[in-house]
């Protein structure tokens, strides 16, 4: 097993990784020890990564294997599990707060983003703790969001979609809207505000506006961790118990280039 080291960087969530070799085989215990320190720190941060293509799919099985992304016109074309996420030529950064890819049955349990380019300053990625979240609501309301589902699908304000990706992953699905974590066992707030389509027995508005409404309500500064780029950083987000958002405050003249890969996961449940 590696010399892995854990280092937080917040209070609520994250943690820099050290002693792990991603280039290079990982086994069955260092992998153990990964998906702990994932489901405890929500965000790992692997510093001075240099991958290829191929070796960052390699690096990822780490987690679990890499699952094909949709919006597939913004997938490298020679290896289409990898999406280029970049600021340039007008096209806007997800600001809003949102877990990804919740129109699948089985949504990615990671996200992994590797920075290629980065601005100089600004353009960074912020990751709330939603378990911090759901726990500092009222036990009244708490039990009121674990009786409540979203129905998913893909976004409905994207033009440049392809309707091979409308056709395959367009289908109604439903999620809890809390969701219990595998492998930490705690509760959190689980939902993607322009995926969803309305909430089970709720009309589209009211849906909407209730799920902002959460999201100014509990994502606040004490559960949030600020990633500022380096070239060469590696961060994996669990998607089963964060939301995250870009931010478009870099130069416009500076390009921003991420990889990022999705990671094989669970159906969400509520246990």
């Amino acid at each position: 097993m590696a010399d892995i080291r854990i280092t937080p960087l917040h209070p609520s969530l994250g943690a820099e990784v050290s002693g792990v070799d991603l280039n290079a085989p990982v086994d069955a215990d260092t992998r153990a020890a990964l998906a702990r320190a994932l489901g405890e720190h929500l965000v790992l941060v692997f510093r001075d990564q240099a991958f290829t293509a191929p070796q960052y799919l390699a690096a990822a099985e780490a987690f679990a294997p890499p699952m094909r992304q949709h919006y597939s016109q913004n997938n490298m074309p020679e290896f289409p599990d990898i999406g280029l996420v970049q600021a340039k030529a007008g096209r806007p950064p997800a600001e809003m707060w949102h877990t990804d890819h919740t129109n699948r049955e089985r949504p990615p349990m990671a996200t992994l983003l590797y920075g290629v380019e980065v601005p100089s300053r600004g353009g960074g990625t912020s990751i709330a703790n939603m378990r911090a979240a759901f726990a500092a609501l009222p036990d009244t309301e708490q039990r009121r969001l674990e009786g409540l589902r979203t129905i998913n699908s893909l976004d409905s304000d994207r033009p440049d979609t392809r309707a091979e990706d409308r056709a395959k992953y367009g289908a109604p699905i439903i999620h809890p809207m809390v969701r219990t974590h595998p492998v930490h066992g705690s509760k959190a707030i689980y939902f993607h505000i322009t995926k969803t389509l309305n909430i089970e027995g709720m009309a589209a508005e009211a849906s909407r506006a209730m799920l902002q409404d959460l999201i100014d309500r509990t994502i606040t500064r004490e559960i949030v961790y600020h990633h500022r780029w380096r070239r060469g950083d590696l961060i994996v987000i669990d998607n089963r118990a964060t939301m995250h958002r870009a931010h478009h405050d870099h130069d416009p003249r500076e390009n921003r280039l991420l990889w990022r890969i999705i990671v094989e996961g669970d159906c969400p449940t509520l246990v």
